[in-house]
């Protein structure tokens, strides 16, 4: 399927242009390619490292503390308009939190019987209310919604907004957003190149749609995760997450779990900066929770590598957690490429082979309801009410782990490429070739390559 080339519109490439040539940004690694800009560098690229080095670096100058979060802070700080122009339509928001949530907008509709959009500054909402509407029932919707403690600061527009923004830009609150992402360093400036404007059409996993359905977590089914996935759907929906977000202790994007007991609420700025991120203290919770709950905490194409962690676990450091997550991001790199290579030499029988022997198993979960504790740990496992709704969960869970292995394949600015060596290789021919013959040990050849694949990969450690 051939990729469809995005165009730049003028505006946003003049704003490259003055953004490069700001004496902000000096130093700060940008490359040309017959004669454009190169604006986008992926982390681990040689100039996204370098782009990490000057930012840790600036973050010092400034007397930010290098910890998670500290790229945007960085970023914001040194951007000299606080305005971002949008890749796709040229429009310029804030990269500030002004911008109205899904819950605020339908909030603001229900007391004062007006729609806006997401995407309208909430100053410019402010004012519009006070067209029609009291100055104190303006004053008091705002301070209610949230839940503001202004101190001794007088009561005004000014004072409002300003503790609204820096409550959902530092704290976790969901009444407001940027008018841009954070993206550091695979974007020059730190910021996606699309706005809020336009993203859900650019990112397809933020349309409204797929945002539904997070306390679904489709990324389970994406990443091919091992865990009782439908408790930790439940779980992630539960009163236990009101008001924050759902983090996994350990990242399944790395090969770790899809289940309650590896669940914790977060604030949703922090689970942002956290994104993929394996931390030396998420470790040592993690080999905790697994001894009280004899969980395996790793899906099956990863256990050795977590087996690895477990032995040298009295060695590790936040240095080497990090070569660790290299390699947990290489390995599923590799497995997703040869669940594409059973799929594309196979056909039908390479897709029935996986969703029969992967996928099917998983569902024996999705036969209950669950109660839980504040850990995530099931205290209580009932028959499930079928519906109709329930019944077509694993047609479309299937649609979703199959089309996420070919998504994989053809996603843009992809920065890691399998690894595999000619033996691995060759063991992939005859992995496919057992599962055109519907060999019995197909199954087995598979999970002897995914283990001799990471043995492999821990010779880097």
């Amino acid at each position: 399927m051939a990729k469809t080339k995005r165009t730049w519109h003028p505006n946003f490439i003049k704003y490259m242009e003055e953004i490069i040539h700001h004496p902000n940004y000096k130093g700060l690694p940008i490359q040309k390619n017959k004669g454009h800009w190169i604006w986008i560098a992926p982390k681990n690229s040689p100039v996204g490292k370098q782009r990490l080095a000057w930012c840790q670096n600036k973050a010092i100058e400034l007397n930010f503390p290098i910890q998670p979060g500290v790229y945007a802070k960085v970023m914001r700080e040194i951007h000299p308009t606080k305005e971002k122009v949008c890749q796709t339509c040229g429009k310029s928001m804030s990269i500030y939190y002004f911008y109205p949530s899904t819950h605020l907008v339908k909030a603001i509709d229900k007391v004062f019987h007006k729609t806006y959009s997401e995407t309208t500054h909430i100053s410019k909402i402010w004012d519009d209310l006070l067209t029609f509407a009291p100055k104190q029932t303006v004053i008091d919707f705002f301070v209610n919604y949230a839940k503001l403690d202004l101190g001794n600061k007088p009561v005004s527009k000014e004072n409002i907004i300003e503790n609204m923004e820096f409550l959902c830009r530092e704290k976790g609150g969901k009444c407001l957003g940027p008018g841009a992402m954070s993206n550091f360093p695979d974007r020059f400036d730190g910021f996606h190149t699309y706005n809020r404007c336009c993203r859900a059409k650019q990112d397809k996993g933020r349309s409204k749609d797929n945002l539904k359905s997070y306390t679904k977590d489709r990324r389970a089914f994406e990443y091919w995760s091992d865990g009782n996935i439908h408790a930790a759907n439940c779980f992630m929906g539960s009163s236990r997450f009101a008001g924050t977000s759902a983090d996994h202790i350990g990242p399944i994007s790395l090969g770790f779990i899809h289940d309650p007991r590896y669940i914790r609420p977060m604030k949703s700025n922090e689970n942002s900066s956290k994104r993929d991120r394996l931390l030396l203290k998420d470790i040592f919770t993690i080999l905790d929770i697994e001894k009280k709950t004899k969980i395996f905490p790793m899906s099956w194409f990863s256990k050795e590598i977590w087996n690895n962690i477990k032995c040298h676990k009295d060695e590790l450091t936040q240095n080497n957690i990090e070569q660790y997550q290299r390699i947990l991001k290489q390995n599923r790199t590799n497995f997703m490429f040869i669940l594409w290579q059973i799929l594309e030499r196979n056909k039908k029988l390479g897709r029935s082979f996986l969703v029969n022997t992967f996928l099917a198993p998983k569902m024996e979960h999705f036969n209950y309801s669950y109660t839980f504790d504040c850990d995530g740990n099931i205290t209580q496992k009932k028959s499930r009410h079928k519906t109709e709704r329930s019944s077509d969960e694993f047609k479309q869970l299937v649609q979703i782990a199959i089309k996420a292995i070919y998504d994989f394949q053809q996603k843009e600015n992809r920065n890691l490429k399998n690894d595999l060596n000619n033996s691995e290789l060759q063991a992939v021919e005859q992995l496919c070739q057992a599962i055109s013959e519907k060999s019995l040990n197909a199954k087995t050849q598979f999970e002897q390559l995914m283990c001799n694949i990471q043995h492999r990969l821990l010779k880097k450690i």
